[in-house]
């Protein structure tokens, strides 16, 4: 094929591909070319675009789920995410760059994004030095002193972490999700067995702390699983009670159904009976059979 050839293809492919659009809000695309993502591929990293539209330049890095995005935004020091996007600007940026990029970029997912960072304490946090851990890349970047195999990754273990400043020196605490509280049982001792660091187990969770042993007491006692229950029903907001009017309308529906069936009862009856009366007078022989009497006259 020649190269001319390839060359058009490649580009027709890109074309497709495309994450920017051709306009943004007021402002011309002026160029596009794709952006790799240069930080760790564990968070799912699909495609990337980096384009100019003038008075300031856009990347758009996609991931493969929000999870991914939401680690990759605790890694940038300039980016903010949107859905499973990270999004980066330079230059003269429109205040309302995130409405636009929400609206504009292809394949936007809302999906919900991990919540361990609620479970870390506030006081003390340092800012921005929350880290989201999905493999073993990130927890020997971020945490060294916590071994692979504590975690098993093969569970679909993930963790978020962060460092806190205290009267005593730093601590480095981190708390890991896994899927049940079993294989979070089961995985506890080998974090007990972390030199200089403390451990706990709260259902499926398990927080460590690394650092002054008073402190790093301290920040675990905050730390306990939440359980939420999804209700698909709400409950009645009163408890059904059974009051003197709800029992007499009851009786009186009861008598109203048996006086109901008796009426029904006595009208087949006449029905039948006038029916082959009428037969008998007009001769059918068919209305000629007897009916079954009890012959109660004289009892």
């Amino acid at each position: 094929m020649p190269r001319s050839l390839i060359l058009a293809a490649v580009f027709a492919s890109y074309a497709c591909a495309a994450i920017w659009p051709d306009r943004l809000g007021q402002h011309e695309r002026q160029s596009a070319a794709p952006f790799p993502y240069p930080q760790s591929q564990e968070y799912g990293f699909e495609t990337g675009e980096r384009a100019d539209y003038g008075p300031f330049q856009v990347t758009a890095s996609r991931f493969r789920d929000t999870t991914g995005a939401y680690a990759a935004a605790l890694d940038s020091s300039a980016g903010f995410r949107v859905g499973n996007y990270l999004v980066t600007c330079q230059g003269k940026c429109p205040k309302d760059l995130a409405k636009l990029a929400d609206a504009s970029l292809p394949q936007v997912s809302h999906a919900a994004v991990p919540t361990l960072d609620t479970y870390l304490p506030s006081q003390g946090l340092l800012a921005r030095s929350e880290r989201y851990i999905l493999g073993p890349e990130g927890l020997k970047e971020n945490a060294p002193d916590i071994p692979i195999s504590a975690l098993n990754f093969d569970f679909g273990t993930e963790g978020e972490l962060a460092r806190y400043r205290t009267s005593e020196g730093p601590v480095l605490l981190a708390v890991f999700s896994f899927p049940l509280p079993s294989m979070a049982r089961q995985q506890l001792p080998e974090f007990q067995k972390i030199a200089g660091a403390r451990a706990k187990r709260t259902g499926p969770l398990i927080a460590v702390a690394t650092g002054p042993s008073a402190a790093a007491a301290k920040l675990l006692e905050a730390i306990n699983y939440r359980g939420v229950v999804a209700e698909n029903e709400k409950p009645p907001v009163k408890p059904l009670e059974l009051k003197p009017e709800t029992a007499g309308q009851m009786i009186l529906s009861i008598i109203s159904l048996a006086a109901i069936v008796l009426g029904f009862c006595l009208l087949s009856g006449l029905a039948v009976g006038g029916t082959l009366r009428i037969a008998r007078r007009f001769g059918y022989s068919a209305a000629e059979g007897s009916l079954i009497t009890l012959h109660l006259e004289g009892k």
